[in-house]
């Protein structure tokens, strides 16, 4: 073989090495492939819960509730209207009455706010040295109750009131003498302040009166006795019926403001407000649990309450 044919066969060794060598190395280092451009995403706004929106104010599922609003961590929350704690308003009324005795009259407006008013009755002496007498009845309707800002009205509406009369005294004879007369549609409005005591229940602090009304003037409202002495039912009935007013509301007001009718409210109230507090945290009121009252106050007439059961 010639230097030539050597040289050529040398170099075609070298050659193959070094393709090997390259196909080697290809095959341990791979080339980079050319990456795709990511494609940006949208960022969605995240939307804050609204009330109301998952049972409760600001929750978000999964995550346990939240304590309700107006009261500490792991406390119960209630709003009771005063006339509920009043009581029964269809069982309320007030009676005016003195045939019998002079403490005929009575009401009863809830819970211990009950008691006897007395109303005398009227004597009127005529010229001849004759009285003629009037006695009053009456029973009102269940009160209207609204809300007049921090106050609850009760307005009490009596259909017909009856002055019933007597002449000289109390036969036959003497009823048929004069004429009865009526006060139609007679009302009583009575305004209670609520306030909180003490302990933080529910109690009142203020009470006051109105008595709105008149006489219905009668047919005839003057009659003769011995043919000279006049008697006038009519006035001596208006009369007596200014005197009533004033009689009925301070009545009402003293008994309502009495130490032991308040005490009375006040035990009555308390055993009420337990039960209820105790029913909304599903505990049996005739269990002897208890409440702890945490906070409390009356919002307008409306009595909110922060507790616990222990």
């Amino acid at each position: 073989m010639t230097a030539m044919a050597k040289s050529s066969v040398l170099w075609g060794v070298m050659a193959g090495f070094t393709l090997g060598a390259s196909v080697a190395m290809a095959q341990v280092f791979p080339p980079r492939q050319p990456q795709p451009i990511p494609t940006p995403v949208p960022v969605q706004p995240q939307l804050q819960p609204q009330p109301g929106q998952f049972g409760q104010p600001g929750a978000m599922p999964g995550q346990p509730p939240m304590p309700q609003a107006g009261g500490p961590p792991g406390s119960l929350t209630k709003t009771i209207p005063f006339p509920m704690i009043l009581g029964d308003p269809t069982k309320s009324f007030i009676q005016l009455g003195n045939m019998r005795s002079p403490f005929d009259t009575n009401f009863s407006l809830g819970r211990g706010l009950a008691g006897r008013i007395a109303l005398e009755k009227y004597s009127h002496e005529a010229g001849n040295g004759q009285k003629s007498y009037i006695h009053i009845t009456g029973v009102s309707n269940p009160p209207v109750i609204t809300t007049e800002g921090a106050e609850l009205r009760l307005q009490f509406v009596f259909p017909v009131i009856q002055f019933k009369t007597y002449y000289r005294d109390y036969s036959g004879e003497g009823d048929s003498a004069l004429t009865d007369l009526v006060a139609e549609k007679v009302i009583v409005d009575l305004f209670i302040t609520p306030t909180i005591d003490q302990r933080r229940y529910p109690t009142y602090h203020s009470v006051r009166l109105a008595v709105i009304g008149s006489v219905k003037e009668a047919e005839k409202c003057t009659y003769f006795f011995d043919v000279i002495f006049p008697v006038n039912i009519c006035k001596a009935t208006v009369e007596y019926f200014k005197q009533l007013q004033p009689s009925l509301e301070n009545g009402l007001r003293e008994i309502l403001l009495q130490p032991q009718t308040r005490m009375q409210f006040d035990q009555q109230v308390a055993q009420f407000i337990r039960a209820e507090l105790l029913s909304k945290a599903g505990v049996n009121p005739m269990s002897p649990a208890q409440i702890e009252i945490l906070d409390a106050e009356f919002r307008g007439t409306e009595y909110t309450v922060s507790y616990r059961p222990r």
